[in-house]
């Protein structure tokens, strides 16, 4: 079978009974996200359902859960996150499944990347006869374009019963970007401020309920370095400086966020926790998680240590005037969303 557009498939999917596979892949987590739920729903998984994560989990683990009969159900539910991450032996066993399904049973496989740049060459097989094999349905969640980000933000607010002119769209994209849960969150946001009544929103309405404080920027700020968005971070900093915020202020909050990866790295990797148990320790919300360790794959442990003693000199050059607050603190970012 041929890949589909998420769009497609959230067409079709009411339509169609449950697929024995599925193949989730790409960069975009909030179709990902979309596709999965709306998977889960026809299902009706509530009692039927694992989670299983391919670094984590062999494929004899996931097989077995396969073949575990449902409970009081037509169907069970197993899930495998972070497929980008499994191991080539995992992969060569999984393969087989795909010829030999079980009928009570869903595989949803996650690919929070770009399949398409897949090289670990087992790896690459098993996603490419994932999207071959006819008990598969593949699903392609690649980033959107801004031009489709901006008919994205449309149909959002039509389902809602609202409109927008092209230069408020083009707005919420340059304030957001192009991340469609930033994005969606957004136009629920503006959705909720005009209320039932007001069919159109404004520049005002969008001016008013932005975000742009204080307190909300430094948020982004340390979002979109998790992220390693430059141009988003760089635009949040212009903000902050230009409503007066301490420099001190932002570079603290900046420390905070390399921290706390570094923290999360150290977690993962050195004292072996699972990225649930990682989420609990650093009191990351279940709403951000798994857009966090989406991030926090950007980053190695090296260049956050780097980043550290990047952030100290900073702090040494701010407080002694040696350079320019605005310069050393964008020289900082530069720094790390560049490593």
């Amino acid at each position: 079978m041929s890949i589909l557009k998420a769009q497609d498939f959230s067409r079709l999917i009411s339509s169609q009974k449950i697929s024995p596979v599925y193949l989730l892949a790409g960069e975009e987590s909030y179709f990902i996200n979309m596709c999965l739920n709306k998977i889960e729903k026809l299902a009706a998984a509530d009692l039927n359902r694992e989670v299983f994560y391919a670094s984590e989990s062999s494929a004899d683990d996931i097989l077995n859960a396969l073949q575990t009969l449902p409970f009081l159900s037509e169907i069970r539910v197993v899930i495998v996150k972070d497929v980008n991450k499994m191991k080539t032996v995992d992969a060569e066993r999984l393969s087989g499944y795909l010829s030999n399904i079980i009928e009570t049973s869903c595989l949803i496989l996650l690919y929070f990347n770009d399949y398409k740049k897949e090289t670990v060459a087992k790896r690459k097989e098993f996603i490419n006869k994932c999207i071959a094999s006819k008990n598969c349905i593949s699903v392609n969640c690649r980033k959107q374009y801004e031009s489709e980000v901006k008919e994205f933000i449309k149909n959002e607010f039509a389902q809602k019963g609202k409109k927008a002119s092209y230069d408020v769209i083009s707005k919420i994209v340059e304030e957001n970007g192009t991340d469609l849960l930033n994005i969606s969150n957004e136009t629920e946001k503006l959705s909720l401020f005009v209320g039932k009544n007001k069919k159109d929103i404004t520049q005002e309405d969008l001016e008013k309920i932005s975000g742009y404080t204080k307190e909300t920027n430094i948020y982004a700020l340390s979002s979109d370095i998790e992220a390693r968005d430059l141009k988003k971070a760089m635009f949040v900093l212009e903000k902050l400086l230009t409503e007066g915020e301490e420099p001190v202020i932002i570079l603290s909050a900046i420390s905070s966020a390399v921290r706390k990866m570094l923290n999360a790295k150290s977690m993962i990797e050195e004292q072996g926790l699972s990225v649930a148990e990682t989420a609990s320790a650093i009191r990351i919300h279940n709403f951000f998680a798994e857009t966090f360790f989406t991030n926090l794959k950007k980053h190695s442990t090296n260049t956050l240590k780097e980043s550290l003693k990047t952030i100290l000199k900073t702090d040494a050059a701010i407080k002694t005037g040696t350079n320019d607050a605005e310069s050393a603190l964008g020289k900082t970012i530069l720094s790390i969303c560049n490593c």
